[in-house]
């Protein structure tokens, strides 16, 4: 039997599972007439807090894949938490709410889809619970199912 991917018209019908994997949808914060920036200076490590403190948030920068060779434009912000902050011990763990934890996570990696399975680890909380928040009715911090396109 062939398993065709969903039509993107339906994937809101689709009942995510401890093996769907998530990531930040970062088009939802457009979508929600949100500013990402604003969401990731939360996610700062108290000394790039203090050096952003009345910086331009929306500040982008030059960043090279060293795998691809591929030069993107990222945000400043994203590139210091990433680089820096997320690097710093406890920096997943120490986030006040198990969703801003997962956001670090994700901020942490690139970005890279994670299952609740895969957080729970990251975490530190039961891949249950955070399958009932990740397919909630309410989108939190833009943590949206990976859906093939």
């Amino acid at each position: 039997m062939v398993t065709l991917p969903p039509n993107p018209a339906l994937t809101g019908f689709i009942k995510p599972t401890l093996d769907t994997p998530f990531h930040i949808d970062f088009a939802w914060f457009e979508r929600q007439g949100l500013d990402v920036n604003v969401e990731l200076l939360s996610h700062l490590c108290a000394e790039h807090r203090a050096a952003y403190h009345g910086q331009s948030l929306a500040e982008k920068i030059d960043w090279i894949d060293w795998t691809t060779g591929e030069v993107k434009q990222v945000e400043g912000l994203h590139y210091i938490i990433n680089r820096h902050c997320s690097r710093q011990p406890g920096y997943v763990r120490e986030a006040s709410t198990m969703v801003a934890a997962m956001f670090r996570v994700f901020l942490s990696n690139d970005n890279q889809p994670q299952t609740p399975r895969q957080l729970a680890a990251l975490v530190n909380y039961p891949d249950s619970q955070i399958l009932r928040v990740l397919s909630g009715r309410v989108v939190s911090k833009g943590l949206r199912p990976v859906f093939p396109e």
